[in-house]
């Protein structure tokens, strides 16, 4: 008889077997999950989408020339087409209401009694940036504001160094007025909870901002958190998109076959540990027959 260990032989094999069953399986419910994800988009919907970009580059053209009433008449035009677009695999129901909470916004610009031209600019400036970012989603218009917000943060952080709280308001006030702009666009790019922590991080600056005293290093604190959601929100945080390959919905197959490779080698090592050790195992025969060999 061998003195082996054969059951933690046993349980190790069938660990790693079971292993491989999940983690195959997993890489299986993955595939299937990006599949549907990169379902193709309807065609006629797309070009539906394309038509209200359309609309809204020469409506923003129109008001920036200041032919209001062709301005308002492209408004209700895209106000049209909205209902006859299905926005399923374009964007997410978060954008779908920000695009349409910023065209009735805009609605009530150009038909207010008194209309005011920097209002009108700064409601079709939204329009036109969101409907970009439905026809363009690798690189869409909005993220040209990243320049701009990196100033305003910069310049808002010196002022409050300082001390001078009025400067500050100030400096906030047009930083939230460029965000303001560009938020309807995050929320259609974007996965809603990031822009969740943009609005977070305003908001927490505002109230620090305005309170008495102004408390300044609370407001530091915030702008450079404010920085590291910015980064997220335009992509410019590189550790977190070196990570991106290896989940790469494009590329399933290299991603199951990588897992694989590894479960591959992992069973190679294991067997060859095993067969090592069983070069050096001594038979050791039962008592009973060693006393009956020697009998003999």
């Amino acid at each position: 008889m061998f003195i082996f260990p054969g059951g933690i032989k046993r349980l190790t094999v069938t660990l790693l077997l079971a292993a491989v069953v999940s983690i195959s399986s997993a890489c299986a419910a993955s595939t299937s999950t990006i599949g549907q994800a990169a379902k193709p988009i309807d065609p006629e919907q797309l070009k539906r989408v394309e038509f209200l970009n359309q609309i809204a580059d020469e409506m923003y053209k129109q008001t920036m020339d200041g032919q209001v009433l062709e301005a308002r008449n492209k408004l209700m035009q895209m106000s049209d087409q909205i209902p006859k677009i299905q926005f399923e695999g374009i964007t997410s129901v978060e954008g779908l209401n920000a695009l349409t909470e910023t065209i009735t916004q805009a609605k009530r610009v150009y038909n207010a009694a008194s209309y005011s031209p920097e209002e009108a600019q700064m409601a079709v400036a939204k329009i036109r940036l969101a409907t970009d970012a439905l026809t363009h989603k690798n690189q869409p218009m909005w993220l040209q504001y990243y320049k701009v917000l990196q100033n305003d943060t910069a310049a808002l952080t010196q002022v409050v160094k300082a001390g001078k709280q009025q400067e500050s308001i100030a400096g906030f006030g047009k930083l939230s007025q460029h965000i303001a702009i560009i938020h309807p666009s995050l929320l259609i790019s974007r996965d809603a909870s990031s822009v969740e922590k943009l609005d977070s991080v305003i908001l927490f600056l505002r109230k620090n901002i305005n309170s008495e005293p102004m408390i300044g290093r609370q407001v530091e604190t915030g702008l450079d958190h404010l920085g590291q959601v910015l980064d997220e929100l335009f992509l410019k945080n590189k550790d977190a998109i070196a990570f991106v390959p290896i989940t790469d919905p494009k590329h399933p197959i290299i991603w199951s076959a990588g897992i694989g490779l590894i479960i591959v080698s992992v069973l190679s090592f294991v067997g060859w540990r095993m067969y090592q050790s069983g070069r050096h195992i001594v038979p050791i025969k039962n008592p009973r027959v060693r006393e009956k060999e020697l009998g003999d």
